[in-house]
């Protein structure tokens, strides 16, 4: 977008841990995308900011998830603070933020372009998109090799007993916030949950609480995610169309030929269904 572009852009006198009010900051919201926002309030006991959107909505925000334009110390690493140790720094070539290799998730590799790099912070800005990230070209190819590598420790996340939420907040390949039940995916392998916007499998963007996916994180891969459709009958897609239609429309009841089955016909090729089981007494659903 165009606000994220001319963040992006802006002076190389930005930091990534001071935040003050008044400040423009980048927000990581739940749907795993970046949204320009000021800071209102800080809280330091919370470790979190008030911010204003763009729409004059405000919202408490973790530190975590804020980037900022706040002024850097220069010469030091914008993760540990210090200054250069046996090697340069690495300099974003978009955000200008300075990185020891080792500090850096993944570490920079040795013979990575100085002049050219760009940080994961960057990469996922640019990449992450509604529907499924980049998959082609230098940011998609980036993210790819970034998504091998959680910036986080995942087994000291404390989960609840279900495995939807953790206390700290933390999902995906972003480690940004998230809501299981609005267009995330759970790795089949590490039970972590991974944003659309963050993910490259999808063919089709997903609806929200469609968990009838297979799906593989690129981590537990080391390599391309992989997903596929699981087996579906007609009382799943009931439930799946009217829990994305409740959220969409903010109603709890809807006319079962005008919108239920309209919005099944209209978008029969996004639910990627193909063969659908049948439920009990019931026959195999097709398309009207």
């Amino acid at each position: 977008s165009l606000t994220l572009s001319l963040f992006l852009s802006r002076s190389p006198s930005m930091a990534v841990w001071g935040v003050s009010e008044g400040d423009d900051v980048l927000a990581r919201w739940s749907d795993g995308l970046l949204y320009l926002g000021n800071v209102k309030r800080v809280d330091g006991v919370r470790q979190c900011c008030l911010v204003r959107f763009e729409d004059h909505s405000e919202f408490w925000v973790l530190r975590k998830d804020i980037h900022s334009f706040a002024t850097a110390s220069e010469g030091v690493c914008c993760v540990c603070e210090a200054p250069p140790l046996k090697e340069p720094l690495f300099h974003c070539h978009k955000c200008h933020h300075g990185f020891h290799p080792q500090c850096h998730t993944p570490p920079v590799e040795p013979e990575a372009d100085a002049h050219s790099w760009v940080c994961r912070q960057c990469v996922f800005a640019v990449a992450t998109k509604r529907g499924g990230a980049m998959k082609r070209g230098r940011f998609a190819r980036l993210m790819q090799a970034m998504k091998q590598q959680l910036p986080y420790r995942l087994a000291a996340l404390d989960w609840d007993p279900q495995h939807l939420t953790n206390q700290q907040q933390c999902y995906c390949y972003c480690a940004g916030p998230g809501e299981w039940n609005l267009k995330m995916l759970q790795c089949g392998s590490c039970g972590q949950w991974f944003h659309e916007a963050c993910t490259q499998c999808l063919s089709k963007p997903l609806l929200y609480g469609d968990r009838f996916y297979q799906f593989q994180c690129s981590v537990c891969t080391k390599g391309a995610e992989t997903i596929s459709r699981l087996p579906m009958n007609w009382v799943d897609l009931a439930h799946l169309l009217l829990y994305h239609l409740s959220l969409c429309c903010k109603r709890k009841y809807f006319h079962f030929e005008r919108e239920i089955l309209s919005f099944a016909n209209e978008n029969w090729d996004s639910l990627l269904l193909g063969p659908v089981s049948p439920a009990r007494d019931t026959q195999t659903p097709h398309k009207y």
